[in-house]
């Protein structure tokens, strides 16, 4: 009787998610679902509403050369995530290589992605993978014969060789032996005309390499500026268009997304996201519209999931440094803590829980990695003659707080 209670519960549950359906094609919520054919069709649609034309513009003009025989020099494109640094170069060179076809102009273009960090020898395999010099993750060679190969590989092709390399920063060792090879090495000995496209979310990734590699590095400069308010309501109205029902967005929901959005980081992936969780959140609750509390439902909950997915997987003493900031601001009931307190309530905290306890100033570092994740706020307060003390805030809310501390004892305690 009881297995049957429960599975008509499962039915009813899932016949009610049916029945409330307002998202059609989920992948079209969510980029990494889609193949590349079905990115470059979304993509081509944000760009005919004139959404990234500066960037576009720009390329254009850089690689307009290669159509009249010239060699344009390396660039270097810097932008946050989520800003189509990767999709909308994809997609101009698979559209220049297109036109330098028709005219019977030699090209090749090549992407390394680096999103993972890697070592110089595992991107130079990786670039030899993509251009059929080696074997993935060869091992018990040098870094010269990895080099040599690649070299051996080109020694034929006379044509444009244009190497896109995604996330360059990610080179976390040899970068500069890297570079060297790409930049001065590399022209040097095959008889292609290289082209380097460099991207980066760091600005500051070249002040990274050697003196020498940066003076023989020359290179031209895009910025991708985070997506505004406008831009990202076209990329939601054709996400909208393809992925959901007809009339399944309420008046100012798509302009009140793409606020959010823009005001807080300019990330299309983000601003989708919201999209997603809204639309999820509407059928769940039996609604055929997602509305503008939807969309505020929809934000607290993915702040909230961001935060206890980073506290889950830290480690053991950041934890207990928050939960102790947490009992101790209830058990007291103000609104700050200054850093001594905190500490007394780490040690007791630590106690409770057999942990043995970091030192003093090894607590102070915790504090300002917290204050880093803005899971607390920390302010300097001048006490005048007595000097200046560290208060610690608690600044989100009371819900999220108590699903945090709930999370925090089941896993240190329970």
């Amino acid at each position: 009787m009881q297995q049957n209670l429960v599975r008509n519960k499962i039915q009813s549950q899932i016949q009610h998610m049916v029945n409330s359906a307002i998202i059609l094609n989920r992948r079209f919520l969510d980029d990494e679902q889609l193949i590349r054919s079905e990115q470059m069709a979304v993509l081509e649609e944000v760009f005919n509403a004139n959404v990234r034309d500066a960037e576009i513009k720009e390329l254009s003009s850089h690689f307009a050369g290669i159509l009249r025989g010239d060699h344009p020099c390396h660039i270097a494109i810097w932008g946050k995530t989520g800003t189509g640094k990767t999709l909308t170069l994809c997609y101009f060179l698979n559209l220049l290589a297109e036109m330098c076809s028709q005219q019977n102009i030699p090209i090749r273009h090549v992407h390394l992605d680096l999103s993972n960090p890697r070592p110089c020898f595992r991107a130079l395999n990786d670039l030899a993978c993509l251009l059929n010099a080696s074997k993935k993750y060869q091992k018990g060679i040098s870094l010269e014969e990895m080099m040599l190969r690649i070299e051996n590989k080109l020694a034929d092709y006379e044509g444009y060789l244009l190497l896109f390399i995604d996330e360059i920063d990610n080179v976390r060792r040899d970068m500069d032996n890297f570079m060297r090879f790409l930049v001065r090495r590399l022209p040097q000995r095959i008889p292609a005309k290289l082209i380097l496209i460099l991207v980066s979310n760091r600005l500051d990734w070249p002040e990274m390499l050697d003196a020498r590699v940066k003076s023989f590095l020359k290179i031209n400069e895009l910025i991708f500026k985070p997506y505004d308010a406008v831009d990202l309501k076209h990329i939601l109205r054709i996400r909208i268009e393809k992925a959901l029902t007809e009339n399944s967005i309420a008046p100012g929901v798509i302009e009140k997304i793409a606020a959010l959005a823009s005001q807080q980081h300019g990330d299309a992936r983000k601003a989708v996201g919201l999209l997603a969780q809204s639309a999820y959140l509407a059928e769940k609750n039996g609604s055929k519209t997602i509305t503008l509390e939807t969309v505020d439902q929809a934000a607290a909950q993915l702040d909230m999931d961001r935060y206890i997915s980073l506290l889950r997987s830290a480690p053991a003493h950041l934890k207990a440094a928050m939960a102790s900031i947490i009992h101790a601001l209830k058990t007291t009931n103000t609104s700050c803590l200054a850093t001594g307190q905190a500490y007394e309530a780490y040690l007791s905290f630590c106690g409770k829980i057999k942990l043995r306890p970091l030192s003093n100033r090894a607590f102070a570092d915790i504090i300002a990695e917290l204050d880093i994740y803005s899971l607390i706020r920390t302010r300097i307060i001048s006490k005048g003659r007595y000097g200046r003390t560290r208060e610690i805030l608690l600044d989100m809310p009371e819900s999220m707080i108590d699903r945090i501390n709930e999370m925090l004892i089941d896993t240190l305690i329970r």
